[in-house]
């Protein structure tokens, strides 16, 4: 349902975000690890495709630009960075590439949510993605999810009674 209320007119995510998400197909959401390690559900984009055709080192670097980054945005000193990083590496089979990646994915979807460089960042999606083609008010997007629960309902309820 993410996805579903992003895309609504009253969104506030930028308009190019918006107008990349009703131009995806469904080919065009895709599972990759390349962001932090862990799969993530998002719209293929030409900087998708560099993050997962990035060799380690290149990777690794953008991993420590997106950590110092993060810790500008979060106000994070680098000792609770590690502390952190120990925390969530701890009882995982993470690697500490992994670990230092983690801190890219708030930074690349500030890129492209928030700041609408859909160029420079990564847009998390759900399957539904390449089928919305429009953008309802969320007022009349859970009039229409309200619809459709009472149709599918008073559908149940007939089979029921039929048996």
């Amino acid at each position: 349902m993410g996805t579903r209320f992003l895309l609504t007119s009253d969104s506030t995510v930028p308009d190019a975000v918006k107008a990349a998400y009703l131009a995806a197909t469904v080919k065009d959401v895709t599972v990759t690890t390349a962001v932090d390690g862990l799969p993530h559900r998002m719209l293929r984009t030409p900087f998708v495709g560099s993050l997962e055709t990035a060799g380690r080192t290149r990777a690794l670097v953008r991993a420590v630009r997106g950590a110092a980054g993060f810790r500008k945005l979060s106000g994070l000193t680098w000792s609770r960075m590690i502390r952190d990083g120990l925390a969530m590496k701890h009882g995982k089979e993470l690697t500490w590439s992994q670990v230092l990646l983690a801190a890219n994915t708030p930074m690349l979807l500030r890129s492209s949510m928030v700041d609408g460089r859909t160029d420079l960042g990564v847009m998390a999606s759900g399957q539904v993605a390449g089928v919305i083609d429009d953008l309802p008010s969320c007022a009349e997007l859970v009039e229409r999810i309200m619809a459709e629960a009472e149709r599918t309902l008073k559908g149940l309820e007939r089979l029921r009674a039929a048996r």
